[in-house]
């Protein structure tokens, strides 16, 4: 994973951006990537949270220090701005870990107007992703890495995407994990000889944040998960498998369940509604749309 570079001095360290990255499964991660030698771009909402991680994470780094940028990814426009920060200070990504995830026990809209779990967990990394092809192609065989989850849903009602008929805590959640399958699997199709490798993973039950804070049914599940679930260090594991790894030389569109490939609900191998649904996050994703009307339109 050498990038190529124009005008400046080859990095002998592959540059890997992770979202989410200041606490859980993204704090872990970079620590483990910095450890060996990897430069990581930590991005995050907090800025003081985020710098403080960035901090914890340069005191184990053993290679080029790791950067930090904040951005608020349920604004598409701060995903904008971010994007063309990192144009602005790198010219190439070896890998993109789109890890940023949230879930909300009331349905809550953006500024954008959509409902936040599936901003934040899809639309934001959809977004993104597109906007950072010219950074990946920059190099000879970058990756994407989307963090899912194996409770993602086994169908996806395109008439009640956002949750705009019928909204609970978890069907929310589950719908935007299925959402992140399809994408990684379109995603790879779409890439295919390009060198650009797409695959996506579940850290399975990790004692996290998530979901601190939340009350009812969703507080209860987050505190579950920090009772009984893994610590983050072994949850991130995957990730920095998926992202470093030799032997994921040119694995595309697969899903992976405890570090080993497995099989996703029937629903993410559907090709029509993964096309589908690019569709519709790609007409989302677009500036000028402004109405709930008009989203509602393109959703149907």
């Amino acid at each position: 994973m050498n990038p190529v570079t124009t005008d400046q001095e080859p990095s002998t360290s592959p540059r890997i951006l992770i979202t989410g990255a200041s606490r859980g499964i993204g704090l872990a991660a970079a620590g483990q990537l910095a450890a060996s030698g990897v430069e990581v771009v930590m991005v995050s909402r907090d800025p003081d949270r985020g710098a403080a991680a960035r901090d914890r994470v340069a005191a184990v780094a053993s290679g080029p220090e790791p950067s930090y940028l904040a951005a608020d990814l349920s604004s598409l426009d701060s995903v904008r701005d971010l994007a063309e920060r990192l144009r602005q200070r790198f010219d190439y990504l070896d890998v993109l870990i789109n890890n940023a995830g949230t879930a909300s026990g009331r349905r809550v809209l953006t500024v954008d107007g959509f409902e936040r779990a599936f901003a934040v967990n899809h639309l934001a990394p959809f977004l993104l992703t597109q906007l950072s092809l010219d950074l990946l192609l920059a190099v000879p065989a970058a990756r994407v890495v989307n963090t899912v989850s194996e409770t993602h849903s086994g169908r996806l009602d395109f008439d009640n995407l956002q949750g705009e008929r019928r909204y609970g805590f978890f069907s929310a959640y589950a719908r935007s994990k299925t959402a992140n399958i399809l994408f990684t699997y379109e995603l790879a199709r779409r890439l295919e000889g390009t060198g650009i490798t797409s695959n996506c993973f579940t850290p399975g039950p990790t004692a996290t944040d998530f979901g601190r804070g939340l009350g009812g049914f969703a507080g209860v599940m987050g505190g579950l998960m920090r009772v009984i679930g893994k610590p983050a260090d072994k949850g991130a594991r995957t990730a920095v498998y998926l992202a470093t790894s030799p032997d994921m030389e040119g694995v595309t569109g697969k899903y992976f369940y405890r570090g080993r490939t497995a099989r996703s609900k029937r629903i993410t191998y559907d090709r029509e509604v993964a096309a589908r649904l690019w569709a519709v996050s790609e007409q989302l994703t677009t500036p000028g749309r402004e109405t709930t009307q008009q989203i509602q339109e393109v959703v149907r």
